[in-house]
Parts: structure tokens; C-alpha cells; sequence
């Protein structure tokens, strides 16, 4: 029998959620090694412009991503949107906005989009050579964050259907190529994909993009993790008990025993940062004494990330 979702747990802001009105039925939440930080992403639909300028004007964040963004709404017409908000519980410290194509673009065509809309870059030769070793057309979508600073990131996402278990020595190698990386650096990304993986297509991988346009980081993102998968992962890399403890409480409170999806970033170096995600649907949450119908579904549903 399957459990319905409690209410909305205390400790996240329910202010930051009514920013973006009717966008908060989906709900993911996300946290990863920072203390007392939580990411919350919703979807954006109708009026993305006055929901983004709402979000905007609450987080008081300087620089220029606002109007960044709604340039590149307006040149790509991008068919999924989704904003994370990044908090204390206290104020925002960091906005994202992804935006999928609704057409993959040959990187010369991305990078074109982003001279006319912005002053972010990435090289068009490394777009190429990433989606030739992972077997894409192109780039899926893109990330654009913003952070306390006032700076803007870039990072770029490609959909892989190549099966995980396929994803051997040979395709990591071009991997590595690809990101100017040694022949040997992408070994540890197989293995963790293999350890957290159930199983199915890679899915979303991603790469950070340096203020030059170069390759910073790679990003990996297995979706319907299971806990039994995650933890001991987490446990592995050094992850702290008491980020440990809190992700327990989260799943608690979500009564959720798989995560949508676990985030890994790594450079030339290793592992270089994780992040665990969990969909959730308040409106469909029952209030204490409401009766409830309960079916059981095949899988997990989870708030895709908008580069599926």
C-alpha cells in the first residue's frame, strides 16, 4: 500500500513557496554537505516572467540574472522551466533558472544564443566533443545561477539514453578527452554511476562552465536512487553524520524511501560535491482525519529535471 505524502514540513519556508503561486503543486526539495541549507524547485507555467520577477525582487540578489534570463526565454522559447531557490529559511542566497530547448542546437547555434543574450560562453568545441562522447545531438538545456555575489553561472545538460551498465572504458575515455581531462579521471565516475544507479539510461549529465568558457566540472544526476544505494554512498565519501541525520529527517518527514535523483559534481581532481533531491506534491498531501484513497503505482514519481 502506498504511503500519501504529510503536509508540508515546518522547517521550509512556506513564504519562499508562495512566490511562485500555483507552481508550488510540484515541489522538489534538495540538500546537500552545507548546514541548514535547503534548495526548493518548482516549475514554471503561465506568467514565467512576473513569477520570475517576483522571486527576483524577494531575494534582493544583485547583478543582472533577472533580465539574463528573460532574455534567453525570449530568444529560445524554451519548453520547460524550472527555478530553484536556494535558502536558510531566512532569505534566499542563490537562484537557478534551467530552460530546455525544444530542439537540441549544434553548439555553434548555443553559443550564437548565448553571445546575443548574455555575457556567458562555453566553448563550442567542447559542447561538440561532450555530446559525440555521450552519444547526443546537443545540449538538452541549461542552468543560470546567481548567488549572493551577484556573478552568473552557466552550466549546460545533455540527455544520455546510453544504458549505464554500457557505459564502459571506451566511452569514458572520449569522455575524458573531451573534457581535457587524464585518460584515467572518469574511472571513479563509472563506478559511483554503477553504485547509485538502479539501472536504465544514464540519464542527465551536466557540466559547470568557467567564466572563460572552458569545462570546470562534470555533473551526473541518476535518477530514483534508492536510499539503500544512497546512504552508504554518502557514508563513502566523507559525508558528514550530521548531513546524514538530516537527510534521514527529510525522508522522514516525506516518508520517501528513494530519492528522485542524486546529484555528483566532480572535476580532474574526484568527487567534488552532492546533492540529494526529493519530489514532493503538497497539494496532495492529507490533513490528519481526511480519508484518503491509497493505489499502488508502479516506479517513483519524480519532478523531472527540464533537460528529459
Amino acid at each position: 500500500m502506498t504511503l500519501l505524502p504529510p503536509p508540508l514540513p515546518p522547517f521550509l519556508p512556506a513564504a519562499v513557496l508562495a512566490l511562485s503561486g500555483e507552481s508550488a503543486a510540484n515541489v522538489e526539495y534538495s540538500i546537500d554537505h552545507r548546514e541548514g541549507v535547503q534548495g526548493i524547485t518548482v516549475p514554471l507555467r503561465g506568467d514565467v516572467g512576473t513569477a520570475l520577477a517576483r522571486v527576483a525582487a524577494a531575494a534582493r540578489l544583485p547583478g543582472t540574472w533577472l533580465s539574463t534570463v528573460q532574455r534567453l526565454i525570449a530568444a529560445m522559447l524554451p519548453n520547460a522551466i524550472l527555478l530553484r531557490i536556494d535558502t536558510d529559511g531566512r532569505r534566499i542566497g542563490a537562484l537557478t533558472a534551467y530552460l530546455r530547448f525544444p530542439q537540441e542546437p549544434a553548439a555553434p547555434v548555443l553559443q550564437a544564443l548565448l553571445g546575443a543574450t548574455s555575457r556567458l560562453q562555453v566553448r563550442p568545441d567542447a559542447v561538440a566533443a561532450l555530446a559525440q562522447a555521450l552519444g547526443c545531438p546537443g545540449a538538452r538545456g541549461i542552468g543560470i545561477r546567481t548567488g549572493v555575489e551577484g556573478d552568473q553561472r552557466l552550466a549546460v545538460y545533455f540527455r544520455v539514453e546510453r544504458d549505464v551498465h554500457g557505459f564502459g572504458a571506451a566511452a569514458l575515455q572520449q569522455l575524458a578527452g573531451a573534457l581535457g581531462w587524464p585518460d584515467d579521471a572518469c574511472g571513479p565516475i563509472a563506478r559511483d554511476l554503477r553504485a547509485l544507479h538502479p539501472g536504465g539510461s544514464v540519464g542527465v549529465i551536466g557540466v559547470d562552465v568557467a567564466d572563460d568558457g572552458d569545462i570546470a566540472a562534470l555533473k551526473c544526476d541518476p535518477a530514483n536512487v534508492p536510499l539503500a544505494r544512497a546512504l552508504p554512498f554518502l557514508q563513502q565519501q566523507g559525508a558528514s553524520p550530521e548531513r546524514i541525520d538530516a537527510c534521514l529527517s527529510l525522508c522522514r518527514a516525506l516518508r520517501a524511501r528513494t530519492l528522485s535523483y542524486v546529484g555528483v559534481k566532480y572535476d580532474r581532481s574526484g568527487l567534488a560535491g552532492w546533492r540529494l533531491y526529493f519530489s514532493y506534491r503538497p497539494h496532495g498531501a492529507a490533513r490528519n482525519g481526511q480519508p484518503a484513497l491509497l493505489i499502488d503505482t508502479p516506479g517513483t514519481a519524480a519532478l523531472r529535471m527540464p533537460h528529459y
